[in-house]
């Protein structure tokens, strides 16, 4: 069945219940064997050679137990890193990550933005910059039934319940101990004797916990660490604060909680237990209906607070007020844990997957999924850009993060907060940014004219011969000035824009908006539906409800494609009405258009389903090019979009195109999550196989 986690908890479990039953240790040493965690299959085969009384049983075990030794062997010859040296390894779960050094960077503060994090030395791509254990953490509401409660991963059918409470559910033994939902009292493992230990989960199963004892937290406070703080523990006792409360609200609390019981910020009569140093919260720059949100969930809080531990709190106007600070805090600071969903974690275990099928490959791709909120005090530090050089990921609550983009020393160290270029306008956003952060962004993306802000969601010129872009919103107007140093901006989106110094960017922009582009010495006005290229006018009302019919007729075709039964000339005629979408879709809207390669991406998956996958290929590729336009080559999305396209082409054999593909994978996955995403991502190393 393939169901391998699942059989070392039974195995785990009959090892509990009789710890001298030597097929239970034979046959998860087995499993580990399988999963390629050779260390847990050699103790476990020892285990059972020890328990073991029969001859024959003992041979068995023997001839078992060698054969994972000379594959443990083997793999420690062939463990190599291309692009990074590791220099020890630690468990992330079910991951073995090979850690390599961290670049260096300190803060230094700025006239312009203030504090930033900037290289103290040259650090290339794919390099880690930091990894991190959340201050404090907690699991989306919607994700309460469906993930574990402290190592967010996803539940197995046999969940954990809390020991006192029933409330949150924990994936193992070993979360639940560590959350604080232990009803023999939460021990220490290291200092037990191994009698008992063989009888826990923690040493039982290959669970998160060496994660967190491993932690390489020593660049922070000694009173920040870890060490015997259990986030569910105040929680517990029949208030379920956490499924009830707003997420940050309860983030707030276990801050506060966390905080009183380091003794890290003096008792809890003093402004600072409330409020932890160096974290902003923008209090005064918040709308009055939001500063009233705030009030009413602190004065909740705190009667929580006070039913949970009385001897501690006293309700007062100025604890409300910290409060409010508190919460005001995590709303600014908390970032989203985001867990990679890939075609191993739906349907059939990785193990069993083979190579897909046509009809299959419409599901391998891989995007992230928001499961939980956390707050990571260094993190937080990092400035923000639209176009950023660092990405962060994550595994189980650890966070890391990579450089993607060469940075020489002095660079500043920049991670984005929201959505990027080429993911939404340069107004929409400046509008996100300032509602959640309250600051307006000046980075380069957002100072630059760049092809993507022109064409993410632009019309076409009405001219065939033309590619010039008309913009969706109201007048344009560009403004030049020559002199000794040539100074040329475009006012659009409200904003002054300067053109780009690179030629190549410029000459890129240049392709669909001349008017902008050229260096005379001029001052034009530029009315809404004009083609920024030739000058040529357009009804923007009729385009747009041209657009927004095809792109419904559209999907309502994929859903109609997607359900129905039928074969041949019903899916036939599905698909020529969805090309004819397609096609007037391309009439209207310019090639660059994110809702072009949309289009391209769901008739794509429609050749799929009716066993097409040379078409299918030939729209794929279509919509890639489109992305790299508005993103650029070596951006995360792009890889995603190139699994796709090689569950694809492994379906059809031709292995020489994979090959090719899965390289540029590599090349841009290894920037954003470091020599060892292919751990991540089993599925891509059944595809490289």
């Amino acid at each position: 069945m393939g169901m391998l986690k699942e059989s070392i908890r039974d195995c785990s479990r009959a090892i509990k219940l009789h710890p001298s039953y030597s097929k239970a240790w034979y046959r998860r040493g087995q499993v580990h064997g399988n999963l390629k965690n050779y260390e847990d299959a050699i103790k476990d085969m020892h285990m059972a050679l020890a328990f073991e009384n029969s001859s024959m049983g003992k041979a068995q075990v023997r001839v078992q137990l060698e054969n994972i030794m000379e594959q443990s062997k083997n793999a420690k010859k062939s463990l190599t890193c291309h692009h990074i040296d590791g220099t020890n390894d630690f468990d992330c779960g079910d991951y073995e990550v090979d850690l390599p050094e961290i670049a260096q960077f300190s803060g230094v503060l700025t006239a312009d933005r203030g504090w930033e994090n900037q290289a103290e030395n040259n650090i290339l791509p794919g390099h880690l910059v930091l990894q991190e254990e959340p201050y404090v953490a907690i699991v989306l509401k919607r994700c309460r039934d469906t993930h574990c409660h402290f190592c967010f991963k996803e539940l197995p059918g046999d969940s954990v319940p809390c020991g006192f409470c029933a409330v949150p559910l924990f994936c193992s033994e070993n979360c639940r101990d560590h959350a604080g939902g232990n009803p023999s009292g939460t021990k220490d493992s290291k200092n037990r004797p191994l009698s008992e230990q063989i009888l826990d989960d923690s040493y039982c199963e290959t669970q998160t916990l060496s994660l967190f004892e491993n932690d390489s937290c020593q660049t922070l406070p000694v009173e920040l660490k870890d060490v015997n703080w259990f986030e569910h523990k105040h929680e517990c006792g029949g208030m379920s604060w956490a499924a009830v409360l707003p997420t940050e609200v309860t983030l707030a609390a276990r801050m506060l909680i966390k905080s009183i019981d380091r003794q890290s910020f003096g008792n809890y009569h003093d402004h600072s237990t409330c409020v932890l140093p160096n974290l902003c919260h923008h209090y005064e720059k918040m709308q009055t209906a939001d500063k009233l949100e705030l009030h009413i969930f602190a004065i909740v809080l705190a009667f929580c607070l006070r039913s949970s531990t009385p001897e501690m709190f006293q309700i007062t106007g100025t604890f409300i007020s910290k409060l409010v600070l508190l919460i005001a805090q995590v709303r600014v600071n908390a970032m989203a844990i985001m867990h990679v969903s890939s075609p191993e974690s739906v349907g059939k275990p990785a193990v069993s997957r083979t190579v897909p099928t046509i009809a299959d490959t419409i599901t391998c791709s891989v995007q992230e999924v928001q499961v939980a909120q956390a707050v990571y005090l260094r993190a937080s530090l990092f400035n923000h850009s639209c176009d950023p050089n660092i990405h962060a990921s994550f595994i189980s609550r650890r966070l890391f993060v990579h450089a993607i983009k060469p940075l020489p020393p002095g660079s500043p160290l920049e991670l984005c907060y929201g959505p990027q270029v080429g993911e939404s306008r340069l107004e929409d956003r400046q509008r996100w940014l300032e509602e959640r952060y309250f600051f307006s962004c000046k980075c380069r993306a957002c100072s630059e004219l760049n092809l993507s802000d022109l064409c993410l969601s632009s019309f076409r010129c009405a001219k065939h011969d033309c590619q010039g872009v008309i913009l969706d919103k109201a007048a344009v107007r560009l403004e030049k000035l020559v002199g000794t140093d040539f100074v040329s901006y475009a006012n659009i989106f409200t904003r002054d824009l300067a053109l780009p110094v690179d030629e190549r960017l410029r000459h890129s922009i240049k392709n669909v908006s001349h008017l902008i582009s050229t260096e005379n010495d001029s001052m034009t006005d530029v009315s809404p539906g004009q083609c920024l290229r030739c000058g040529s006018m357009s009804d923007l009302e009729i385009m747009q409800k041209v657009a927004n019919q095809s792109l419904g007729y559209l999907k309502r075709v994929q859903g109609e494609i997607c359900l129905t039964s039928s074969t041949g000339n019903e899916k036939q005629r599905l698909l020529d009405e969805a090309l004819q979408f397609l096609q007037s879709l391309r009439s209207v809207l310019h090639a660059f258009n994110k809702d072009i390669a949309k289009a391209e991406d769901i008739i794509a998956e429609m050749f799929c389903l009716t066993l097409r996958p040379e078409s299918a290929i030939h729209y794929c590729k279509v919509s890639i090019q489109i992305l790299e336009k508005l993103y650029h080559s070596d951006h995360i999305v792009i890889a995603n979009e190139l699994v796709k396209l090689v569950s694809i082409e492994l379906s059809m054999n031709k292995y020489a195109c994979a090959k090719k593909n899965l390289a540029r994978i590599d090349h841009i996955f290894s920037r954003h999550y470091g020599c060892n995403y292919d751990k991540m991502f089993p599925y891509l190393r059944t595809l490289q196989r």
